[in-house]
């Protein structure tokens, strides 16, 4: 399924570094893996990624890099601007995460003129009737009953979408950001 903001992000990723911000589980990583198909993801939650990502160690004959939960890393800001002042673009770089890289606003913001920002939502009516199979009738019921995060809303089984809320009401409420 290709989501709304696609062809937009595609249109800037050699232009500006991309920041993805959106709920968790809304497909942001997905997105991001289907802009280019020459990329390389590193995840800052994972710690050999973080080793390269302090080295500056990533490919940079890859197209796209993915910076994802980088907003984390203490710095995050300058360090990304740092690396667009020196480097300049290829590769695109893309951030993404979620409530916390929507916050980076809020602070002084040292990457001006250097980003845009784009937000992820879950899947509505519009973007569900482009990119599958079912009816409108078909795919109101769902968004209704499973809701628009697109693992629940694919699989389309009630079972299923219960236990994906109460593991991610857990993950929501009871960890941290």
């Amino acid at each position: 399924m290709e989501r709304y903001l696609k062809t937009a992000m595609s249109e800037e990723l050699s232009r500006k570094i991309l920041l993805l911000s959106g709920p968790r589980q809304c497909g942001k990583t997905t997105l991001s893996r289907m802009l280019s198909p020459d990329y390389q993801y590193l995840n800052y939650d994972l710690a050999e990624h973080r080793l390269l990502l302090g080295e500056k160690s990533w490919d940079r004959r890859k197209a796209l890099v993915i910076f994802d939960e980088l907003h984390k890393m203490a710095g995050w800001k300058a360090w990304l601007k740092g690396i667009y002042d020196v480097e300049g673009m290829p590769p695109a770089l893309l951030v993404t995460g979620s409530a916390r890289l929507e916050a980076f606003r809020k602070t002084g913001d040292s990457l001006a003129g250097r980003h845009f920002q784009f937000r992820l939502h879950p899947l509505d009516l519009k973007e569900a009737l482009a990119y599958t199979d079912l009816s409108k009738d078909e795919i109101f019921t769902r968004l209704m009953t499973l809701g628009g995060f697109p693992e629940p809303f694919l699989n389309g089984t009630r079972a299923y979408y219960n236990r994906w809320k109460r593991s991610h009401v857990d993950l929501i409420l009871r960890q941290p950001l």
